[in-house]
């Protein structure tokens, strides 16, 4: 399974085959900053998003996401007894109410979500269902909010955007997956360009790592975020395979083989992972399988 990673990091690196201006970053070499003394970035986010003091609200502010997810109930009182802005009355007898979700895009390392108060008057900030969670160690995150703060004060250009790039997949590379994902999530959060490769190569580097319950949270967010990118399929399909499945049921690795070579029907890679998929579904259905030379 090694080789099908190594070859789906060649083709997320395909994505942006630029021309790197060889500019200097002496600012942005993650690998030689000077290691700060561990500060809690994830109890910093809640602290800002609950009205309590965060040494870098003006980031949060800047770069942090709102999202809802909206829920519909039905109608069981009176008009006047759903106040907003925490329900809307719709035209098919439900109220919609909602959870709100705040997050960067520093590949979701940060998640929060909020609820309104009893009475639905509004929203109760200190009300937390979900704390923060992350997938990396302090030294990925500090060098991220490193490289973010750094970006709000000194705007970088397209090619130096472009030289972290390589320079995160040269980390890649060497197996340094605390640099990469650091850069991955930095750019994921400034520069849509490159989210979709951010979140495959992250999930990459748990697979290699054979975190591969880790590694499929990032597949399917870029699933989630690009349903018509072959990527997250084909990256998801690897890794399912090493995840346990209900009693009774198939692995689904099969599902995202097919669906990436529904979108990717001629790339060679997409159709021997699909080609295998339906020869180990054969086999495990007692079918047996000649091979033609």
């Amino acid at each position: 399974m090694k080789t099908i990673a190594v070859l789906v990091l060649a083709i997320v690196s395909a994505l942006y085959q630029h021309i790197s201006a060889q500019v200097s970053l002496p600012l942005l070499n993650v690998k030689n900053q000077s290691h700060a003394p561990y500060f809690n970035y994830y109890q910093d986010f809640q602290n800002h998003f609950t009205n309590k003091p965060s040494q870098y609200a003006a980031l949060y502010d800047k770069y942090a996401l709102i999202d809802s997810t909206p829920i519909y109930y039905p109608i069981t009182k009176k008009a006047e007894e759903y106040p907003l802005p925490c329900y809307q009355i719709m035209g098919d007898g439900t109220v919609r109410t909602g959870t709100s979700y705040h997050y960067t895009f520093l590949l979701q390392m940060f998640y929060k979500r909020l609820s309104c108060l009893k009475d639905g008057s509004k929203l109760d900030p200190n009300f937390m269902k979900y704390q923060a969670f992350d997938f990396f160690d302090s030294e990925s995150t500090r060098e991220a909010m490193d490289l973010l703060e750094l970006y709000d004060k000194e705007r970088i250009t397209r090619d130096e955007f472009d030289e972290l790039f390589e320079r995160a997949k040269a980390f890649f590379r060497q197996e340094e997956y605390k640099h990469a994902n650091a850069i991955f999530c930095f750019l994921a959060t400034v520069d849509e360009s490159y989210r979709e490769a951010a979140f495959n190569n992250v999930g990459l580097s748990f697979y290699n790592q054979k975190l591969y319950g880790k590694a499929i949270v990032y597949f399917e967010q870029a699933i989630t975020l690009y349903p018509n990118g072959y990527l997250g399929y084909l990256n998801a399909g690897a890794a399912r395979r090493y995840l346990p499945v209900d009693l009774g049921d198939h692995n689904p690795s099969i599902y995202y083989f097919k669906k990436a070579y529904e979108l990717a029907p001629d790339n060679p890679n997409v159709i021997s992972n699909y080609r295998n998929a339906i020869k180990q579904e054969l086999r495990e259905s007692g079918v047996e399988i000649q091979e033609v030379k």
